[in-house]
């Protein structure tokens, strides 16, 4: 599995990422209430832990074609564009996916990888935009759901974004890349530390090599839990 796109919310030992939300619970004071109680537990063990150091993923979407006709030719022009940009070639394969855009304006694919490129140079307000016109085109597209919950992250819209993972995962239940995003959603902005274990669990059952750090990580949220 190659994640070919990476944000900047990087997990630092588990403290608020960039663009986060401040939807968390009010400071504590005076009596410790459970709540408060297992927030300093958290904080606690957040501070002594390894630090996590793998951020949120998606990658192309090489599902093209929607009943649209498409040459040979143009087949393997797109596959360079894939390979552009699983090779991290963000301007080669922003030329060939605008390129699609205007010789095949119905290829959805075209305008999720197209918004892929721009979501790379931090461009967020046009990768929604193209996403969103891939979403039209296409409405099956779990990639494009993925990418506009990355989207909506950057923008502080967490619950958006938790509607557009869920989405993901509704269309790909084997979705390893959705499953993950959504536990780090979870874990790091809504504070739902049981389902962000289930998420991180679903995503670890399906990758092909195992994710030590995170399957750490994932025992000492339970160990966390069974001692709050």
């Amino acid at each position: 599995m190659i994640n070919t796109v990476t944000t900047n919310h990087i997990r630092k030992k588990h403290g608020n990422a960039p663009g986060s939300t401040t939807d968390s619970p009010g400071a504590c004071s005076g009596i410790l209430s459970p709540v408060c109680a297992f927030t300093i537990l958290m904080i606690t063990l957040t501070s002594c832990t390894q630090t996590h150091e793998k951020p949120a993923v998606t990658e192309p979407t090489d599902q093209i074609i929607n009943n649209i006709p498409i040459s040979d030719s143009d087949l393997e022009f797109y596959q360079k564009g894939i390979d552009a940009l699983k090779n991290q070639d963000y301007s080669k394969a922003q030329r060939i996916f605008t390129r699609f855009t205007r010789d095949k304006p119905d290829l959805a694919g075209a305008y999720s990888n197209l918004a892929l490129t721009h979501y790379k140079d931090e461009e967020y307000d046009k990768s929604l935009e193209l996403i969103n016109k891939a979403l039209q085109l296409n409405p099956e597209q779990a990639q494009a759901y993925q990418l506009r919950g990355l989207i909506s992250v950057r923008k502080g819209k967490i619950h958006d974004a938790k509607s557009d993972y869920t989405r993901a995962l509704e269309l790909k239940p084997d979705y390893a890349n959705a499953q993950y995003n959504l536990a780090l959603l979870y874990d790091i902005y809504l504070q739902e530390i049981t389902m962000a274990i289930q998420h991180y669990e679903a995503y670890l059952s399906l990758i092909d090599r195992p994710d030590e750090t995170t399957q750490e990580w994932v025992d000492q949220l339970k160990r966390a839990l069974k001692n709050g």
